[in-house]
């Protein structure tokens, strides 16, 4: 019995680590897309939308075990330019040329492998949500007035 609490524990935080990276790498990477230039578009809505795809791409094999939704927003200065399942920004003040990626999935309430109801409250509370944030300026690549 003690072997199996022991291998469990390290199953579940090994997957708690591996969904943290996942959605961390899933900001990064829509940041980055928010970069890239659009083919044949100038429009920030285009690079948004790009973004909030490519973070959703990373992190879906979350949601593929759990049937749980990831959360992405991609905001500016002005707010939410583009989200997905009720993703939100994190209010932090952005720059205008600023373009943030907020990924966030609720882990507690979706665990990747079932919990068992005493450990879950020690390893992970139903209030857990793993989250990432990523931020990047545009410059003037912005595309703004032109």
């Amino acid at each position: 019995m003690v072997f199996f609490l022991v291998f469990y524990g390290i199953l579940t935080y090994g997957l708690v680590f591996l969904a943290q990276n996942s959605v961390t790498l899933a900001a990064q990477d829509g940041a980055r897309k928010v970069l890239q230039w659009q083919a044949g578009s100038a429009s920030l809505a285009a690079r948004a939308n790009a973004g909030r795809d490519t973070a959703l791409d990373i992190a879906q094999w979350m949601s593929s075990m759990s049937s749980a939704p990831i959360k992405v927003a991609v905001c500016g200065s002005g707010g939410a330019l583009s989200s997905s399942a009720g993703g939100t920004c994190s209010g932090q003040p952005l720059a205008p040329d600023q373009i943030e990626v907020t990924v966030s999935y609720a882990y507690g309430a979706n665990p990747l492998i079932p919990s068992f109801p005493l450990l879950q409250l020690a390893m992970m509370p139903a209030s857990s949500v793993l989250s990432a944030r990523a931020t990047v300026h545009l410059g003037n690549t912005l595309g703004v007035g032109g």
